[in-house]
């Protein structure tokens, strides 16, 4: 599908877009009962998705791979480490151009650590969604070469999405010979990742980071139940990991 496309998509069903969409079609349809409910529907749903604590419950049934042990990398002797992209800044002034995002970076100072800990070569996938910008795989290489100081044997910046970075990275796998990878990304989108390697003929070791379904747990009990910006963007991620995992099931 289109990156365009899916983008739209995705504002369209995810929070808060798709909530006040619904909100939007309620109030078109005022006079009937039908669009009140709509209207009270859409506010309530807006209303539960500020909520650290519904952020944390959906995060929770995702999250379901632990963080990785030493006993589980020395048993399964994986040969590299993939990293999985995790989104750009684009056109970061201070920096001069396009880096990684915060989440893309959360993912390659873990990999980082697995490597130094356990010896093991690196390699980013992502790519540049719509053709804008640096692929996510080249700016990935340079932060780990030059500021993390780790190798990094290979990339692959042609995958555009999950399922993308499964396949590409399978074709990659068998040129080189490759057959044991350890998989990083973040705990909630790991479920999905290791569906599409798994599918595309790779059984990674999961090395899952960035767990958010413990987020809340510094905020006092009433801050969980009471409205959030950073709720409302932790809930549209997560509804954002069901919607692919039910998207690639139906495939």
């Amino acid at each position: 599908m289109d990156v365009t496309i899916t983008r739209l998509l995705e504002s369209l069903l995810l929070p808060p877009g798709g909530l006040i969409f619904l909100g939007l079609i309620g109030l078109l349809f005022w006079r009937f009962k039908t669009g009140r409910r709509m209207l009270g529907v859409s506010l309530l749903l807006l209303w539960l998705s500020s909520l650290p604590v519904v952020a944390d419950l959906l995060f929770l049934s995702l999250e379901r791979h632990p963080p990785v042990t030493a006993k589980q990398i020395e048993k399964e002797e994986p040969q590299v480490i993939v990293v999985l992209g995790g989104g750009r800044y684009l056109d970061a002034p201070e920096y001069g151009g396009d880096t990684v995002s915060p989440r893309m970076l959360t993912r390659l100072r873990y990999a980082a650590v697995l490597a130094r800990q356990n010896g093991l070569p690196v390699i980013p996938s992502g790519g540049n969604p719509g053709a804008i910008g640096v692929p996510e795989a080249r700016l990935a290489r340079s932060i780990l070469q030059d500021e993390l100081s780790v190798e990094v044997i290979e990339i692959e910046s042609r995958s555009n999405t999950t399922w993308e970075n499964a396949r590409y990275t399978a074709q990659l796998m068998k040129q080189k010979g490759i057959q044991r990878i350890l998989l990083v990304t973040d705990a909630c989108h790991m479920s999905r990742a290791l569906y599409a390697f798994e599918r595309n003929g790779i059984k990674p070791l999961p090395a899952p980071t960035n767990f958010l379904s413990i987020a809340s747990e510094t905020l006092s009990p009433l801050a969980r139940y009471l409205p959030s910006g950073n709720a409302i963007r932790e809930t549209s991620y997560a509804v954002h990991e069901y919607l692919g995992l039910l998207w690639y099931l139906m495939r």
